[in-house]
């Protein structure tokens, strides 16, 4: 749960924000620099990650998962393939039932919730994306990262979202997202392979 103690009635104000912010409506043109990003950043307490690289083979028929997870055994992220997600591989050709490929998750800073998936070019169906969940619990609150969990973090959970980097350097580009705030948690749909983090 949210380590801020607030009043009831502003739980609800934010429960009913972050409903309104999934958005289903198809991939987002939104973009901007990093310079123009908050990106969300674990709390200094926030326990290690078991590992900041993992690996499964997904398969075409088969739903499948990754996790990355702390020491204390709860979820950084998580990424499933589902039975009917696998599309196209880099070199464009098609999966056939029971065709697999693998697919690799890396940490790319232990600070952030940020993530590479490879290999790039993947592509998943639009009908049946792959689905990420990053959690936002070890940010411990305090989601601007001022060092202090307040108010100020809860009018800020329906403004996170997802968002896309195709290549270092490149501007990153808004994921329709939903935020799941009893859990802490951020849902995206994936239609590709690149880099991921959370901001807002």
């Amino acid at each position: 749960m949210i380590r801020i103690s607030t009043t009831p009635r502003a739980l609800v104000a934010v429960l009913l924000l972050a409903a309104c912010s999934a958005d289903s409506t198809g991939p987002s043109t939104i973009q901007k620099p990093a310079s123009d990003l908050h990106f969300l950043r674990l709390a200094a307490t926030a326990p290690a990650l078991q590992a900041t690289t993992v690996s499964f083979y997904a398969k075409k028929g088969e739903d499948r998962e990754v996790r990355v997870k702390f020491v204390n055994g709860e979820d950084y992220l998580r990424f499933r393939v589902f039975g009917n997600s696998l599309a196209q591989r880099p070199d464009g050709s098609s999966f056939a039932q029971g065709d697999s490929i693998l697919i690799t998750v890396t940490v790319t800073d232990p600070t952030k919730l940020a993530a590479d998936f490879q290999p790039a070019g993947l592509k998943f169906s639009s009908s049946a994306p792959a689905r990420l969940q990053f959690e936002f619990g070890e940010c411990k609150g305090d989601i601007n990262g001022d060092g202090t969990a307040n108010t100020t973090d809860l009018a800020l959970i329906p403004l996170i979202s997802t968002w896309r980097q195709e290549t270092a350097n490149a501007p990153w580009f808004k994921v329709s997202s939903s935020v799941e705030v009893e859990i802490n948690e951020v849902q995206a749909d994936i239609t590709g392979f690149t880099g991921y983090a959370l901001a807002y």
